[in-house]
């Protein structure tokens, strides 16, 4: 992979940490949570270059694109809000209250609903995207990581952190089907493809779970403890980033063989992945830039 940086003109003197991020397919935009900072910055991956500041967004967090709704979702987890932002304008075009510590965001574009996993009190909320409505929450059974919507079961699927294991909700009802223990400690990335659930575990292990099937697949070995995990379905690559040492390590989708690994920078532990131009994006907090591979 050909690596170059994006820098960020920020303070060298202020703390610099990233968090969620993800990119607008159409547009080739990328939106990632500056954490230290309060705000979403936005990087146009087209011309790789810097080119919005998004303010109010204290302690950001989770950061989700809906490609049905067209709107970015940026959770503020200092102050308990949500931003919805118009990807093409890029304003926030509303704001509105959730729980006090939003983390992962998960998007139900044909229903417009938009789910919160809050650290502070494990609960999931359900918003009406336009008015920003809670419709329902769940009380979750420990506290949320990464979380996603599947439309193949029409269902949201949320990391736990302890008691270890996935939390299945319905889409339909917002009830919660059934919860999976994993056999590994600290679920923390998650990513699905098809009927396999790939999680990444604060042991540093990387697990498959069958999801037709309800049981542990495969697993690998990683780094250091993991976060973000993104796949590449052109290439049926799995990429992992780990903020300790600071690499991200590649794995085969089929066979959780690592094919390759990218060093990055201490403290580097969030990334995302731009399927259409094939670029992946690693946030560096030491030189304040975003790492570009493609």
């Amino acid at each position: 992979m050909l690596n170059f940086k994006i820098r960020k003109e920020l303070p060298e003197e202020n703390e610099c940490e990233f968090d969620h991020a993800d990119v607008d397919q159409t547009s080739g935009r990328v939106f990632v949570a500056h954490t230290s900072s309060g705000t979403v910055e936005v990087l146009d991956g087209k011309e790789d270059k810097w080119i919005k500041t998004i303010p109010d967004c204290a302690g950001g967090s989770g950061v989700v694109f809906d490609p049905v709704t067209k709107k970015i979702f940026a959770a503020s987890r200092a102050e308990g809000h949500i931003l919805a932002i118009d990807p093409v304008s890029l304003e926030a075009v509303r704001k509105f209250k959730t729980g006090k510590k939003p983390n992962g965001l998960a998007v139900d574009g044909a229903r417009e609903i938009l789910m919160t996993a809050d650290v502070g009190d494990n609960q999931a909320r359900f918003h009406n995207q336009k008015t920003g409505e809670i419709i329902a929450s769940v009380h979750l059974s420990g506290r949320p990581r990464w979380s996603t919507y599947r439309k193949e079961s029409d269902e949201y699927i949320v990391n736990i952190m302890d008691p270890p294991g996935l939390e299945f909700i319905s889409a339909k009802d917002f009830k919660k089907t059934r919860f999976f223990d994993v056999d590994q400690k600290g679920p923390h990335g998650l990513v699905i493809e098809g009927k396999t659930a790939f999680v990444a575990c604060d042991d540093a292990t990387l697990v498959t779970i069958d999801l037709k099937e309800m049981k542990i697949g495969q697993k690998a070995k990683l780094e250091g403890a993991p976060d973000v995990l993104w796949y590449n379905r052109k290439q049926d690559l799995v990429y992992c980033s780990i903020g300790e040492p600071g690499v991200v390590q590649v794995f085969n989708g089929k066979t959780l063989e690592k094919v390759q690994e990218i060093r990055t920078e201490y403290g580097s532990h969030t990334l995302t992945f731009d399927e259409k131009m094939q670029k992946l994006y690693t946030f560096l907090p030491e030189s304040h830039s975003v790492g570009v591979y493609k």
